[in-house]
């Protein structure tokens, strides 16, 4: 459908959470080109629409799009997140912290080396992720103060649906072309590009590019274009989920809880109106789904099962070939599914579209843009496949899933990363995108994995200065924690109820 040498129309093909991020960055984009973008929604393709924790990227995203952040958390139900407590990862009653902000530098360093050199020769400086502010404030649950805020290190738990119809309410409203239809024939050009879609009542519509949205199901990038998927369950192994609603906490805690258990682990995640949960796990690990359903059912402290409602997930871990296959794009669950311990999600949507901004053909699709753009998506999903995996071989259950999942195979890519870890407590930054570098550290040092020694450049320094470094610190965070704004009473001004 190129004429004059330019795309015409872009077909987003599904709804949810993937189909409306792409579709309000894309028509913003592509305005100017001007390219018509189309959203086509079927009932049949459906969403898995719980509450949703996030990562702090979707902060950036709301505000590139200029959107009004306290709308759109009211609207959402959303609450703060300023960090994951890992709960009984390393055993019953041990938690630890993967707070979304790092610790600061000495001596052009991270702060963690010189903690691991005190941890090392007196052990008595606590715990690394004590350094960071949002620990202390999510340990007293406290909001993020201002310059939290001001440098976007939080997120958000929402309402996935809730978003979606949000982002949906604003892209109708600047004109997107939004139609229901069923899809139904797929019809290819003479060079095996897609060319456009039956949606039922005689309806056809054409396009240049293709987004599919459509969840596991990749209607068009793995039922038509036949684009393989690349398995990962031999590295994480949980395989099911159960999701289900909470009536809402009287405290909400501005931090996901990640619940280790028999099988897997169980999310805790506090909205505004419910509380979130469910439980990833390994169905080789659990005799049936029902027995995992009373498990997720006995924790949530319900009186009875038939109060609950839980929602039976399957779900496989991978990724695609190609996410952009010819002219073709996937978005979301149709382009690879990662468990969502960390919450990557909608980032994952997030940087999809984002690249295929950078990446956007104007006219004929360049096969260096397609490259490009699947070489880096892939990183990024080789990137969080690894810091996932890291969190089950360092933790320390004995549970035959545990076991299981602590010795299963080791990416060449973690491997290499975790020798030089091991050796001094270097990160390669070259291989990080999402994470940065005091992640791995939150992560390693709160299950116990400790490298070797600590790096020469901090390892030389005077002991006595060290000390002095890490009281400075945590004066600071006990400062800027004692004087930020309880979360409940954040919450109660934002969403307009009694405190």
């Amino acid at each position: 459908m190129e004429r004059d040498g330019h795309m015409k129309r872009i077909l987003i093909v599904g709804g949810g959470t993937a189909g409306w991020m792409a579709d309000i960055y894309l028509n913003r984009i592509m305005q100017r080109a001007p390219c018509e973008t189309v959203l086509v929604e079927s009932a049949e393709i459906g969403t898995i629409g719980v509450g949703e924790a996030t990562v702090p990227t979707l902060v950036h995203f709301i505000r590139m799009l200029g959107l009004n952040e306290q709308e759109m958390m009211r609207r959402c139900s959303a609450t703060y997140k300023l960090a994951i407590n890992l709960e009984g990862w390393t055993g019953e009653g041990q938690n630890y912290w993967h707070p979304f902000g790092g610790s600061g530098l000495a001596g052009g360093l991270d702060l963690y080396h010189f903690w691991l050199k005190r941890t090392k020769d007196r052990g008595d400086c606590g715990r690394y992720a004590d350094y960071a502010v949002q620990t202390g404030l999510a340990e007293q649950n406290r909001g993020p103060d201002a310059d939290v805020l001001r440098a976007g290190g939080y997120a958000y738990h929402l309402d996935a649906g809730a978003f979606a119809q949000y982002l949906k309410e604003l892209s109708v409203a600047e004109g997107v072309r939004h139609v229901f239809g069923t899809v139904g024939e797929v019809n290819l050009s003479e060079t095996g590009d897609l060319k456009s879609i039956d949606i039922g009542g005689g309806r056809r519509i054409e396009a240049d590019l293709f987004i599919d949205a459509t969840g596991f199901a990749g209607l068009l990038i793995e039922k038509v274009l036949g684009d393989p998927w690349i398995d990962w369950s031999n590295y994480l192994l949980c395989d099911r989920a159960i999701a289900m609603p909470l009536p809402a906490d009287p405290v909400k805690v501005p931090y996901t809880r990640a619940i280790a258990s028999s099988a897997g682990w169980m999310w805790r995640i506090p909205l505004n109106s419910r509380t979130g949960t469910g439980y990833v796990y390994s169905s080789a690990h659990v005799r049936d789904d029902t027995a995992a359903a009373d498990e997720l059912i006995a924790a949530s402290d319900l009186p009875r099962r038939r109060t609950a409602d839980p929602r039976f997930l399957k779900i496989r871990v991978g990724r695609r070939t190609e996410f952009w296959k010819r002219n073709c794009v996937s978005v979301g669950l149709a382009s690879g599914f990662i468990e969502p311990l960390e919450s990557t999600g909608i980032h994952l949507i997030q940087k999809a579209i984002l690249l295929l901004g950078d990446h956007m053909p104007l006219s004929k699709i360049d096969p260096a843009l397609r490259t490009n753009f699947n070489r880096i998506l892939g990183r990024s999903y080789q990137e969080i496949r690894d810091f996932i995996i890291i969190h089950y071989i360092a933790s320390k259950r004995s549970e035959p899933f545990w076991r299981d999942a602590r010795h299963v195979e080791i990416p060449e890519s973690l491997a290499s990363f975790l020798a030089l870890y091991d050796a001094c407590g270097l990160i390669d930054r070259r291989d990080l995108d999402l994470f940065p570098e005091s992640s791995y550290h939150y992560i390693l040092s709160g299950s116990g994995r400790l490298p070797a020694r600590p790096m020469a450049r901090a390892d030389v320094i005077n002991g006595g200065a060290v000390k002095e470094v890490l009281a400075q610190r945590r004066a600071q965070v006990s400062q800027t924690t004692s004087g930020a704004q309880k979360h409940d009473g954040m919450l109660a001004q934002m969403h307009g109820r009694a405190i």
